[in-house]
């Protein structure tokens, strides 16, 4: 299996993240929120929105994992993130998507390209919107 890896790149208002390799489980043991590496990106660059590509990714995600998983994204509220995941079909998981809506999360899951790209500009056309 290859080794973990996560590489950010900002372009056009949106920061583009890939996931690859297997995910080390160990960072399940700690407090820290999952997601934090993204969130520290984001606030270098003052960018609200990201792109996250674990088509890439092994994890072996169990029902308290994903639920972790979860809560953490929803958690990106708190730092005004919008986060489309593009993820492989088998990566789905209903139970992660239940998590994410019930607590309102601004993250969706998509596993056709280009579908995700549509969705982050829409929030950026209601931004504006609200703005008026």
């Amino acid at each position: 299996m290859d080794e973990f890896k996560q590489e950010f790149r900002f372009e056009d208002g949106v920061m583009h993240v890939l996931l690859a390799g297997k995910f080390p489980m160990e960072r399940m043991r700690k407090k820290e929120n999952l997601f934090r590496p993204l969130i520290v990106a984001c606030q270098e660059q003052n960018c609200r929105k990201a792109l996250v590509d674990a088509r890439e990714l092994e994890a072996e995600f169990d029902t308290t994992a994903l639920f972790r998983a979860g809560v953490d994204a929803s958690d990106l509220n708190r730092y005004g993130l919008r986060v489309a995941l593009l993820a492989r079909e088998e990566m789905i998981s209903l139970f992660f998507d239940d998590v994410i809506r019930n607590r309102a999360a601004q993250v969706q899951v998509f596993t056709d390209v280009g579908a995700e790209g549509a969705w982050l500009n829409a929030a950026a056309s209601a931004d504006i919107g609200a703005d008026i």
